[in-house]
């Protein structure tokens, strides 16, 4: 069997997938004979990829110069992201098995909505630009605008594992929380209701997540018409994939005020040009799409693979395989 592992070194850049000897190991340890390849290097990469069985690798971070559909011996593709959809319609009218790392983020995608939600209600953003800008105490004004997150309500739209790990984060700190329901009832001991219609969750949620998947489904998913049914008191907060935004529509809604604020960690164009009014705005949180990032993603990466593999190799179901039709 021969799996290449396609490095995401970039120069000048700082690489959160790091694949080493221990990942190897990892590999042999259930597939012995297994001929594991990593490399960044385009000609090495181009050269063996028709003896390749299986890929691992990140297309956002060195996408494949070859079509799938030329490559004779492969059967799989193992993605280092959870967001799989536009690998998903490259491969959907082939054979082609495709996996995601759904799993890998849960842990730091949840702490980062944690810290957004501490941020907002203890008035720490006012704070840091009022120290940045203009090294202002304000302390009468910060003092107005905080508040506890125990006792408000969290609602979370798109309700997977990251979803999952944020409603036990916000339980922990005594917040009530609330899921938007998709195929079946969730039954989550963190979940305190779920709702089948989003109309009911937006009007009492205090803090509004947006987790979902890009897919034909969610793309436009928060338009202007879903902020203006969530609370004047209340913040938008999306860890998810910025086309599940109208990003006019939202940038809109902060500006007259139809909502208190908003957290964004993806958007609809990567980087967020510098022409966009969401830099600009005092009642934003900006983080440039790292709401995943930890130092041990490539060894979650590897654990998640490994599982798979142990699916792959007895033909049974895998456990990140992604629904090619649905892009999840």
């Amino acid at each position: 069997m021969n799996i290449l592992i396609i490095g995401t070194s970039i120069p000048g850049k700082i690489s959160f997938l790091n694949f080493t000897k221990k990942h190897i190991d990892a590999i042999k340890k259930i597939i012995p004979k297994a001929k594991v390849t990593v490399s960044n290097d385009d000609e090495l990469i181009n050269k063996i990829l028709p003896e390749i069985e299986i890929i691992i690798y990140s297309p956002a971070q060195h996408p494949l110069k070859i079509s799938f559909d030329m490559l004779p011996n492969l059967k799989w593709v193992q993605l280092t992201s959870a967001g799989a959809n536009l690998v998903a319609q490259q491969l959907a009218k082939t054979p082609i098995l495709l996996t995601n790392a759904s799993g890998v983020h849960p842990i730091p995608i949840s702490e980062h909505v944690l810290a957004f939600m501490l941020m907002f209600s203890r008035g720490i953003h006012d704070s840091y630009r009022a120290q940045i800008e203009e090294k202002s105490w304000m302390r009468d004004l910060a003092g107005e605008n905080v508040f506890e997150l125990a006792g408000e309500i969290a609602g979370i739209v798109g309700y997977g594992k990251i979803g999952s790990r944020v409603a036990h984060l916000a339980n922990a700190v005594g917040m009530t929380v609330v899921a938007l329901e998709h195929d079946k009832k969730i039954k989550d001991k963190f979940i305190d209701k779920s709702y089948k219609n989003v109309s009911e969750l937006l009007k009492v949620s205090r803090f509004v997540i947006d987790c979902l998947p890009l897919a034909p489904a969610t793309e436009g998913y928060f338009d202007l018409k879903k902020f203006k049914q969530m609370r004047s008191d209340s913040y938008f907060i999306n860890i998810g994939r910025g086309g599940t935004v109208v990003e006019k529509d939202l940038i809109k809604a902060l500006k007259d005020e139809t909502i208190k604020g908003a957290a964004l960690d993806v958007f609809e164009v990567e980087p967020l040009p510098q022409s966009s009014p969401l830099w600009k705005m005092k009642n934003v949180i900006i983080t440039p799409h790292i709401s995943g990032r930890t130092p041990k993603y490539t060894d979650r990466v590897i654990e998640i693979f490994c599982e798979n593999l142990k699916a792959y190799l007895s033909k049974k179901p895998m456990p990140t395989l992604v629904d090619k039709a649905r892009g999840y």
